[in-house]
């Protein structure tokens, strides 16, 4: 079959009005052969570069689908939470049962939690090495962020604030008095 106009791609008329040959099974309505990927591009033809395969195509399409995941802020909360619940080694019925037997209160200042405040999974780092995963069998109870952030500081600089209490509080030192006044 001979065309005597310009072709537009396979399968699409020329402007003789001709059609050319579609292509086998394997090959893609562009035609243009992408050696890396061993396959034929598979977008329309007459497209701006670049050439994608028709499996670059669907990954590309189910990315595009994920993303109206991401559009929805409901869903993105759900999904945040539900994953972060099982870095600690919790379930949301526990996470529940924990806050409840708490009286919805942070456990070490008590102030009640509001809505929306962020709350703090407090867990043993001695038992579990990663740092923001746990077991769940060593969650101690939730706490407050300026709680949270003052137990993380206390826990890893106890042994230093108490030698440097005891270095200067003590008003019988004399070297104490004299560090004072430098």
């Amino acid at each position: 079959m001979e065309t005597t106009g310009t072709s537009t791609g396979i399968g699409r008329e020329t402007p003789s009005g001709e059609v050319p040959e579609t292509p086998s099974a394997g090959a893609s309505v562009c035609g243009v052969w992408l050696p890396r990927q061993q396959s034929h591009c598979g977008r329309k033809p007459g497209h701006a570069p670049p050439h994608e395969s028709a499996a670059s195509l669907e990954r590309r399409r189910i990315r595009r689908q994920r993303r109206v995941r991401d559009d929805n802020p409901l869903a993105v909360q759900r999904w945040r939470r539900k994953h972060r619940l099982a870095q600690y080694g919790l379930t949301e019925e526990a996470f529940a049962r924990l806050l409840e037997a708490q009286a919805n209160r942070c456990a070490m200042c008590g102030e009640p939690f509001q809505d929306g405040q962020s709350i703090c999974i407090d867990h043993d780092h001695a038992c579990c090495e990663a740092e923001k995963r746990s077991c769940g069998r060593c969650v101690r109870g939730l706490l407050c962020l300026s709680c949270n952030t003052a137990l993380g500081i206390i826990e890893r600089k106890a042994e230093l604030a108490r030698a440097y209490l005891d270095r200067y509080q003590d008003p019988r030192r004399p070297e104490s008095a004299e560090a004072l006044t430098l």
